[in-house]
């Protein structure tokens, strides 16, 4: 156990950031879109290190304040979940912070890491950071949080028929009890040695964050509703069809939604907040590519002496082909690096000292020429 005057002390060195301290700062490091999703999880932050503060330093009764907040983000892919939580948490707090494929996880006994394994990758991560003291006060992020749905999920999505895991149903279990606020016999090392040494990790000041895309989950909602013959073939078509769906807050307060995808209700029930994100704009995936990626490809090729100029077209161009991709903002560093490849092989191999790429547009292809 970790004793609770090296937490406080820990916790007395953080900056005190109000939650549009946060809002703001995640905005200068390059985050565009989604301010709904931002000012909540800001705002989780910031009275997940406020209720720290009144339980390690002010010596406050536990039972006098609230239970630490587990959030779900659910949203298409590419569309900000997993870089909000390692902007805001590792960047900004600067607070132990794990972010790990829970598909890569099994129910004890069975291939695949044991799910307290979680904790001890936790652990690890807060003495890599020379900050031990803060393991139990870190930041556990569950990507592809979906794909431990069990197999009564009926989702219908383009390239499969469910998101079926034989080992979801028992993840979702061995989640259950940790999420809460439990003890939990966490080994030190990542291996399936029963041998190996064990600490034990109280969770009820952990906060658990969730990611995931749920694709599919639009059909499922709308399931039980009466549509016959034609009509219901193809309402799985165009609901499977689609992987950038925005979601309502409506819809993903259902529990009954999220059981008939597969997740457990008393998992579901272990979230404080279900945070929808939504589909990237044309206008966010424009900004995305101007100040994020075209900044960074830029600087990377002005070291190597070459100059990147892209045409007002392109940029369109490019946008349009990540729209139809529905990847959001992974799909725009996509389609611009297919577009830059032959042209920055050429650059790369050619010898030259001082060379510009320019990427224009001529009936309806995009070129690229070298100078």
């Amino acid at each position: 156990m970790i004793p609770p005057e090296h937490t406080a002390k820990f916790l007395q060195a953080l900056p005190h950031l109000t939650p549009k301290d946060m809002f703001d700062r995640i905005g200068k490091c390059g985050y565009i879109g989604q301010e709904a999703a931002r000012r909540s999880v800001c705002l989780m932050a910031y009275r997940h290190i406020l209720r720290l503060k009144r339980l390690f330093i002010d010596q406050i009764d536990r039972a006098k304040l609230p239970p630490k907040d587990n959030l779900l983000l659910i949203g298409p892919t590419g569309s900000g979940k997993t870089f909000l939580i390692e902007l805001l948490f590792q960047k900004i707090l600067e607070l132990p912070t794990v972010i790990i494929d829970i598909t890569s996880f099994s129910e004890t006994g069975y291939v695949g890491q044991d799910v307290p394994a979680i904790l001890t990758r936790l652990i690890n991560e807060a003495q890599l950071r020379g900050q031990p003291e803060a393991a139990n006060i870190g930041i556990v992020c569950i990507d592809e949080f979906d794909k431990i749905s069990s197999g009564k999920n009926n989702a219908v999505f383009a390239g499969a028929g469910t998101t079926k895991d034989v080992s979801g149903l028992g993840v979702q279990r061995e989640l259950l009890k940790m999420m809460e606020a439990a003890d939990v016999d966490v080994p030190m090392e990542l291996s399936h040695s029963s041998y190996s040494e064990r600490v034990t990790l109280n969770t009820g000041n952990i906060p658990f964050i969730a990611c995931g895309a749920f694709s599919g989950f639009k059909s499922v909602i709308k399931e039980d509703e009466e549509h016959i013959g034609f009509g219901r073939d193809a309402l799985a078509r165009e609901e499977g069809a689609s992987i950038a769906v925005t979601l309502t807050q409506e819809e993903v307060e259902r529990t009954v939604n999220f059981q008939a995808y597969g997740v457990m209700p008393e998992l579901i029930g272990r979230f404080t907040r279900i945070i929808p994100f939504h589909a990237l704009s044309r206008d966010d995936l424009k900004d995305i590519l101007r100040k994020n990626v075209l900044t960074a490809y830029k600087a990377e090729l002005d070291l190597a002496g070459i100059k990147l100029k892209i045409t007002p077209t392109v940029l369109d161009h490019i946008v349009d082909l990540a729209i139809k991709r529905e990847t959001g903002a992974r799909g725009v560093k996509s389609a611009l690096l297919q577009h830059l490849e032959d042209a920055c092989f050429e650059a790369y191999s050619n010898g030259k000292e001082k060379q510009t790429i320019t990427l224009g547009k001529k009936k309806g292809e995009i070129h690229w020429k070298l100078s």
